[in-house]
């Protein structure tokens, strides 16, 4: 299969994006980040990640036989447009999810604070996800990174249909 230079880019951003973001939310959970933010094993983390991302785009861009820039045409626009437009909803909807547990949780919170001591309230009691700043931060970048995958699978997707 031949592959146009535009889709040799795509496959390497969506293979790079994938790769380091296993690499970071794996390594960022062993290192506490979905607690603490502010710690040495997490901001030595995101330096890896980001050596990562680097090197192996350079590494793939080899290997794809990568050559110079094309000129976007008229499909190329198209394509992208509509892939950029799924992107969207797509972090809409992973954001209003986001959200959602951040007001179930306070919702949770408040509950909790209001009932009189002892007093069992039921399923929630225990059984939510705590959310802090440093798991809302991680959920973001999860939202920003599934969209970014949206966008290289429509587009992939996109020109195959058109072959």
């Amino acid at each position: 299969m031949d592959l146009s230079n535009r889709e040799k880019e795509i496959w390497i951003e969506l293979i790079v994006s994938v790769a380091v973001a296993i690499y970071y939310f794996k390594a960022a959970y062993i290192a506490g980040g979905f607690n603490d933010i502010a710690n040495a094993a997490l901001a030595k983390v995101a330096v890896n990640a980001i050596l990562m991302s680097i090197i192996s785009t350079i590494i793939l861009g080899f290997l794809f036989n990568k050559k110079n820039n094309e000129a976007k045409d008229e499909r190329d626009i198209a394509i992208e447009a509509r892939a950029n437009s799924y992107a969207y909803y797509g972090l809409c909807i992973f954001i209003s999810i986001i959200i959602a547990q951040i007001m179930i949780d306070a919702g949770i919170g408040y509950f909790e604070s209001q009932r009189p001591a002892g007093e069992d309230i039921g399923y929630f009691e225990h059984d939510h996800i705590m959310v802090n700043l440093a798991l809302v931060m991680h959920l973001m970048l999860m939202a920003m990174i599934a969209a970014g995958a949206i966008k290289s699978i429509t587009q992939i997707y996109l020109y195959h249909q058109g072959d």
